[in-house]
């Protein structure tokens, strides 16, 4: 009974500890810029650091100086970032939430290649950046693996690609649309007109569905496949 009494004892304890100590972090003061330091491209471990805050002029000047093509030779900035965790190839880990706390301090040591650049920034009114994100021949954004972004630079990227289309600072494909005007207003009387193809020719006059005809080899028929799967799904669930 005194062992039980001593345990509990020293649990209480250790629980009025731990919640003094989460108070006291809770209500810690962050330090300012100045005593914190600011995080320039030079420093490699960034952790707890301020992201310095530059204006898109100086962002533009920046990526048309010397040391921005010294840095990324010339190729989009996401070629030459690296996660930190060995057998990335194949395992590759998933995206982080943020790279920057909401006081704009560093939350890891190795950023993601927006994160990481001091000058660098999504923005509308740069569409340089914007375009080595970019698909080939698309103006759809890559693949977040691929790119290396955390989720908030990815969704930065998405709303600011947007906000490029609407001003105008970047070119885009739209694709061809018959409108009926009736569905718009409804004192429109006259009928639908009859379906305007693009340049008078269709997709399937220029490549005929099928290009190639393949014959048949070892037709997969008069098996039980779906009993298979079935009796592979219960016994995983067994397995469970």
């Amino acid at each position: 009974f005194r062992m039980l009494a001593t345990s509990r004892t020293v649990a209480c304890r250790l629980l009025s500890t731990s919640r003094v100590v989460c108070c006291e972090g809770k209500s810690k003061e962050v330090p300012t810029p100045e005593e914190a330091g600011l995080a320039f491209n030079n420093v490699e471990r960034k952790m707890g650091m301020y992201k310095p805050k530059h204006s898109i002029e100086e962002q533009v000047a920046y990526m048309q100086s010397r040391a921005y093509h010294d840095s990324y030779k010339g190729l989009p900035i996401y070629r030459w970032y690296k996660r930190n965790f060995k057998g990335q190839s194949i395992l590759q880990p998933p995206p982080r939430l943020f790279c920057i706390d909401k006081h704009g301090r560093f939350n890891v040591n190795n950023a993601c290649p927006v994160c990481r650049d001091e000058y660098l920034f999504f923005d509308y009114r740069n569409p340089s950046l914007l375009e080595q994100f970019l698909s080939t021949g698309t103006y759809q954004p890559i693949e977040i693996l691929k790119s290396g972004l955390c989720r908030e630079q990815y969704a930065m990227l998405q709303a600011q690609l947007l906000k490029a289309k609407e001003h105008g600072t970047i070119t885009f494909g739209v694709d061809f649309r018959n409108y009926d005007f009736r569905m718009y207003y409804p004192w429109w009387k006259a009928e639908a007109s009859e379906p305007v193809e693009r340049a008078g020719l269709r997709l399937e006059d220029i490549h005929p569905d099928p290009l190639v005809s393949f014959p048949a080899h070892k037709r997969d028929t008069g098996n039980d496949w779906d009993q298979w799967w079935l009796r592979h799904d219960k016994f995983a669930r067994k397995a469970k």
